[in-house]
């Protein structure tokens, strides 16, 4: 009898000090993306990048024995879907933690819920700064945000291009009027102030009257903050009326497919980034995405790594370093106590990864690139702000 109370108390015990998604044998998490829709090729790859990583770190015994058992929700891209799969996630999977949503406006409708009901949110497809200014304890950032890159973007045209007069054409949206106020606070700082700013609407077809507005301007620079259509649509506009301007886009639009679909326009365009490119003269850049690679093709053969694929993988391994700082004895909690310990952290394609406590941007620095003969060459090291 005394043995059977024993047991059970220990079983008691076990019930009440476990943690959610947690079991000896594995880890539970949960991520949304489009996996159908219009932005289904965007998800599909982010997903790939996650599950290639998570299936070798399994193939290797995974972290403490435990193996990371990945639940997908496709929510295609629409807030309205997201609440609805990750309240699914949390309330009906039971998922220790989200990792890698995918979209500004999905993150930003359940920011407030997972935050509210302690869940883990670990990097987040977007680049609004609203996810991690200010900062919540239990959601990390990896992703540059806008107000980052608009400050450096500007940085660079001033210090770095020496440019006198700047132009800011932006989408008409929160991403960006994010982007064109963090512009607009770095100028400040030199004294300057746009010399003309342009808010378009994405979904129209012919920029043709905006464009005069810049002929009229004549700025040497300009910064594009728009996404790879109408990004494309509006440098194919600007070259053909004859603006003679170097032009900034953000890192969203890094990406091959922005130049196939540029063409001969995509030619000496800069673009921020963030993770290293592999380039002959930074060996360890390229050794270290040849690794990726080769992780990547363990589960897809023969397939090239996207942007996509690598952002989802950043995602994975970032999330792999929480769990093996945070211990054997895993909580919700010491996975984020585990994560403020990361300091200027390199991965195999995460780098320079920092967090801590009130601290949630995960990346303060970025770099440029020029498209020089149909290839991304990097100019610059990375910079910060100071």
């Amino acid at each position: 009898m005394k043995k059977l109370l024993v047991v059970l108390a220990l079983l008691v015990a076990l019930f009440v000090f476990a943690e959610i998604g947690v079991y000896p044998d594995k880890v539970v998490v949960g991520t949304f993306q489009a996996l159908s829709g219009p932005y289904a090729v965007i998800g599909q790859e982010m997903s790939k990048g996650m599950l290639a990583y998570f299936n070798w770190i399994n193939k290797n015994n995974g972290v403490y024995g435990r193996k990371i058992e990945l639940i997908i929700a496709d929510d295609q891209l629409n807030p309205t879907k997201t609440v609805v799969e990750v309240k699914r996630l949390v309330e009906s999977d039971k998922v220790f933690a989200i990792v890698g949503g995918l979209g500004t406006y999905g993150c930003l409708a359940v920011m407030d819920y997972l935050e509210q009901n302690k869940v883990p949110f670990v990097y987040q497809g977007a680049g609004t700064s609203l996810l991690v200014v200010p900062p919540k304890r239990y959601i990390f950032g990896v992703q540059p945000d806008y107000t980052l890159e608009g400050q450096l973007i500007a940085k660079f045209f001033v210090e770095n291009l020496k440019k006198k007069k700047i132009g800011v054409i932006y989408m008409a949206n929160d991403v960006g009027k994010e982007g064109l106020a963090a512009v607009k606070m770095r100028l400040e700082k030199y004294g300057m102030k746009p010399a003309l700013e342009i808010a378009y609407n994405p979904l129209e077809t012919d920029y043709s009257a905006l464009a005069v507005d810049v002929l009229k301007v004549s700025p040497d620079a300009i910064v594009i903050y728009g996404f790879l259509t109408d990004t494309v649509r509006w440098i194919k506009t600007l070259k053909d009326y004859g603006v003679d301007a170097d032009i900034v886009t953000t890192y969203a639009n890094a990406d091959p497919s922005f130049i196939n679909l540029a063409g001969k326009y995509a030619e000496g365009v800069y673009l921020t980034g963030w993770v290293p490119l592999a380039t002959p003269d930074r060996p360890e850049f390229l050794r270290d995405y040849q690794r990726a690679v080769a992780i990547f093709q363990e589960s897809y053969p023969n397939q090239i790594m996207s942007s996509y694929a690598v952002a989802g993988f950043i995602a994975a391994e970032v999330f792999v370093e929480g769990l093996v700082r945070a211990g054997p004895d895993l909580t919700r909690e010491k996975l984020v106590e585990a994560l403020e310990t990361f300091n200027h952290w390199d991965g195999i394609l995460a780098k320079d990864i920092t967090w801590g406590p009130g601290l949630r941007r995960g990346k303060s620095t970025m770099y440029f690139m020029k498209i020089e003969n149909g290839i991304f060459t990097p100019v610059t090291d990375l910079i910060g702000l100071d």
